[in-house]
């Protein structure tokens, strides 16, 4: 990165800012796509993205890369966007299976089974929108996005023991609710347990 282009941005050179942002202009669309599954709502994100990342680059120190810092505030938007309209992108079903062994059965030509497919996977849909906010978000960027612990931490702005923690509790009550020992419903000890990992 050319500090120099950085300090120009950040005093304000909008063409030096546009030097800056349109190598990592592919990352942010592909960040916000996954996180959106939807076309329109992705560019939204992205475009908030940029103006957030805009007002706040006078404040960026350099203490992560740009690239991670500007994930950091495209993932903070398209959470955000997603909490307001309280639903969550959870398509691929696949890779969960793998990370948290819910592996469907072999598929099979007969009309039957694929329609047992259809209702597992929308069971284990609707059992990962049952999970609070914290264990969904850090399940989905580790499973699916094959992120590592130390990475969502810095994303999310926790302990990589918080994390290890909500992703554990994610999958013992993806599992519980699977299984039908209990109903989905929000658990009031996540935050004093993770409090505890995170120490």
């Amino acid at each position: 990165m050319d500090e120099l282009t950085l300090r120009r941005a950040q005093r304000g050179d909008p063409a030096a800012f546009e030097a800056l942002i349109t190598p990592c202009e592919s990352m942010l669309w592909r960040v916000c796509w996954h996180y959106t599954q939807h076309r329109e709502d992705a560019r939204d994100c992205a475009q908030e993205a940029m103006l957030k990342a805009w007002r706040a680059l006078p404040d960026y120190r350099g203490d992560c890369s740009l690239e991670t810092w500007l994930y950091r505030i495209a993932a903070s938007c398209c959470l955000d966007f997603l909490r307001r309209k309280g639903r969550w992108a959870a398509e691929s079903a696949e890779q969960l299976a793998e990370e948290g062994g819910f592996d469907p059965p072999d598929p099979s030509p007969q009309p039957e089974d694929e329609l047992q497919r259809r209702d597992e996977r929308a069971e284990l849909q609707s059992a990962l929108a049952a999970l609070p906010d914290d264990m969904r978000i850090a399940l989905t960027m580790s499973a699916v996005e094959g992120r590592r612990y130390e990475d969502i931490a810095q994303v999310l702005g926790v302990a990589p023991g918080t994390v290890k923690s909500r992703i554990s509790r994610a999958r013992v009550r993806l599992s519980e609710i699977l299984s039908g020992k209990r109903e989905p419903s929000p658990t009031s000890s996540v935050q004093h347990s993770e409090r505890r990992t995170a120490k």
